[in-house]
């Protein structure tokens, strides 16, 4: 019989290299969006970009290696990243003001998780679920550094995709949707990166890590990564055109 255990799964994942998993997270990420988008409009958006927010907060705990980068590269760059697919097609086709409202409930989404999750971690565990209640502690006792420096970075990197995105339609009439889409986004993710890295890693850490591995690992590297998704993203803010008409 067929088993599909979550072990299983994750075995055989494992067995596939991480550039195909990203390709694949990635475009998962698409459809879902544009699937939010379809049966939900801009409440289907919002609620993605909440969970989003929430699943890459606490997939950047953690590093993988990729075979054109010798040190390894946070994960929750895909996830974090198609953000700004949600961004892009919020300020394009449904408003600045939309958009804008995204951000804040993503924020706003992640504070309460991470206020319910420590109440959480404070009870003392029963006999038998010490296991458990490690596991939590290790994903959210490091969550209000990681807030506050989500805090900051996305707020900035957000809010100047959505603005540079709006500035350049302006600019150009409402042409060169691939140009906006493409521009906004590396800008508003290079923002992000620089202000995260430095607060997550180095000034809110209480272990800080050395500027190199910083620089290396989680700007850099996850910038390249961003890089990535922005192109492969653009042929999604296209598709949710044509499926809004």
């Amino acid at each position: 019989m067929l088993s599909l255990s979550p072990q299983i799964l994750i075995e055989w994942f494992q067995q596939h290299p991480p550039e195909v998993l990203t390709l694949s997270l990635l475009l998962i990420c698409g459809v879902v969006i544009l699937g939010m988008m379809r049966f939900f409009g801009t409440m289907g958006l919002v609620v993605y970009s909440a969970i989003a927010v929430i699943v890459a907060n606490l997939q950047v705990q953690t590093a993988t290696y990729y075979s054109f980068f010798k040190e390894p590269i946070a994960l929750g760059t895909i996830v974090f990243s198609s953000l700004f697919f949600v961004s892009g097609i919020l300020t394009e086709y449904y408003g600045k003001k939309e958009a804008q409202k995204a951000v804040w409930l993503s924020f706003l989404s992640m504070i309460i998780v991470t206020l319910f999750m420590l109440i959480t971690v404070g009870f003392k565990p029963a006999q038998g679920f010490d296991e458990a209640h490690k596991a939590m502690c290790v994903l959210f006792i490091p969550a209000p550094a990681l807030i506050a420096a989500s805090l900051i970075a996305y707020t900035a990197g957000q809010l100047n995709d959505i603005w540079i995105f709006s500035a350049l339609s302006k600019f150009s009439k409402g042409r060169f949707l691939w140009f906006r889409s493409f521009t906004a986004t590396l800008i508003g993710a290079f923002i992000d990166n620089v202000i995260f890295s430095v607060l997550a890693w180095i000034v809110f850490a209480p272990s800080p890590l050395p500027w190199a591995t910083v620089l290396f690992t989680y700007v850099l590297g996850t910038y390249l990564l961003r890089v990535f998704v922005a192109l492969v993203g653009i042929p999604f803010v296209y598709i949710a055109r044509y499926m809004i008409r």
